[in-house]
């Protein structure tokens, strides 16, 4: 089995806030927003650090180009913001990127630019593989072996210093078996981005009050780790009603709950691909596809494990990609070619930016691409 780290910067606004010693369900529920890329320390056994903030121009150019709407005073009042769970800020936690044996890593995964190209550098062997935080990324790095695109993988098939890996992933029954309280499962929990707002209430002008009809109970999510895990836990359906789509983490954390995922054809683009059965076409098809499922519990216990079969195969092609990534590091063999390439492929990946936003490409969607950004 190769090893793996998982890297985040101390100012980074998502993921968990403590040490990896107190276990994996307080890195969960210390997390600042969402639950992650668990599964990467569970299923992979890897190991997670938090790194003082790159203060680079270039780490510091990733970063706004993630999450627009935050400076630099944000992120520095992020890195010193104390956790509600252990009352400790990122920063009291976070070690120097120099202090870490990377040399006994196979594969280190970097949210953004966490790991300084120096130290990239020094460790030619490893892996290094950049995950960006909203899955916005340049059309060309240096000293980056691979990007993870946040796109559910199909196949095991390895792109072109490109890996799909959800920026959410977890074991199919990693929630279920770590959370649920022995509770009757029941009622509906609205995904977040349903209704076109946060956290709507049923007193919102855009919630249909028909969803009362169903006489059970609906949940929505309020903005904080522990309410979420235990709604999540006690509904029986997770829906996805009108709103913004997404890219298909929240999903990933139902199938992993045992809810039943029901959503708009339109509503997931991240190569999510759940059961027939998951998506309807207006409200009375939801209803009616709810009042089935009330009434039919074996249809409802086989599609949670085909929903969990979906999600197992997710994970084994990651792993089979993370295991290509190594394979074709360690063949390589004519370095000195390799950076001619990269010297090249620097020139040219202006003109493929430009290229891409100027002219529609079929299967390309310009708004993820960044311009190219080299350390």
């Amino acid at each position: 089995m190769y090893k793996l780290a998982l890297v985040k910067e101390a100012c980074y606004q998502d993921l968990w806030v403590c040490n990896q010693s107190d276990g994996l369900l307080n890195l969960v529920e210390s997390s600042l927003l969402r639950i992650g890329p668990i599964g990467l320390l569970d299923i992979f056994e890897g190991d997670f650090y938090i790194l003082k903030t790159n203060k680079s121009k270039i780490a510091s150019k990733l970063r706004s180009s993630q999450i627009y709407h935050l400076s630099e005073n944000d992120y520095e009042n992020i890195e010193n913001l104390k956790s509600q769970k252990f009352n400790i800020s990122p920063n009291e936690i976070a070690r120097e990127p120099e202090s870490i044996s990377w040399n006994n890593y196979d594969i280190v995964i970097s949210i953004n630019f966490a790991v300084p190209i120096k130290v990239r550098r020094k460790y030619k062997n490893v892996v290094w593989i950049c995950l960006t935080g909203e899955g916005k990324y340049p059309v060309g790095l240096n000293s980056w072996d691979y990007l993870i695109s946040h796109n559910c993988p199909n196949s095991p098939y390895l792109g072109n210093k490109i890996i799909d890996m959800p920026y959410t992933l977890m074991s199919s029954d990693f929630l279920i078996k770590n959370f649920f309280k022995n509770n009757k499962k029941d009622g509906i929990y609205f995904e977040v981005n349903s209704f076109n707002t946060h956290w709507p209430t049923s007193k919102n002008k855009k919630f249909p009050s028909k969803f009362n009809e169903l006489l059970m109970p609906l949940r929505f999510h309020k903005g904080d780790m522990k309410s979420h895990l235990d709604q999540l836990i006690s509904s029986k359906y997770f829906v996805k009603y009108r709103g913004r789509n997404v890219r298909g983490n929240s999903f990933i954390e139902a199938i992993s709950a045992e809810c039943i995922c029901l959503l708009n054809y339109s509503d997931c683009y991240g190569n999510l691909n759940l059961p027939k059965y998951c998506y309807y076409s207006d409200l009375n098809d939801l209803f009616e596809k709810i009042n089935f499922l009330e009434n039919n519990n074996e249809k409802r216990l086989k599609l949670i494990n085909e929903q969990k079969q979906i999600l197992d195969n997710i994970i084994a092609n990651v792993d089979l990609q993370f295991k290509q990534a190594i394979a074709e590091k360690r063949n390589n063999k004519k370095k000195k070619i390799y950076r001619l390439k990269e010297k090249f492929f620097n020139l040219f990946t202006y003109l493929y930016y430009s290229l891409i936003i100027r002219v529609k490409v079929h299967g390309i969607n310009s708004v993820d691409f960044l311009p190219p950004m080299y350390e």
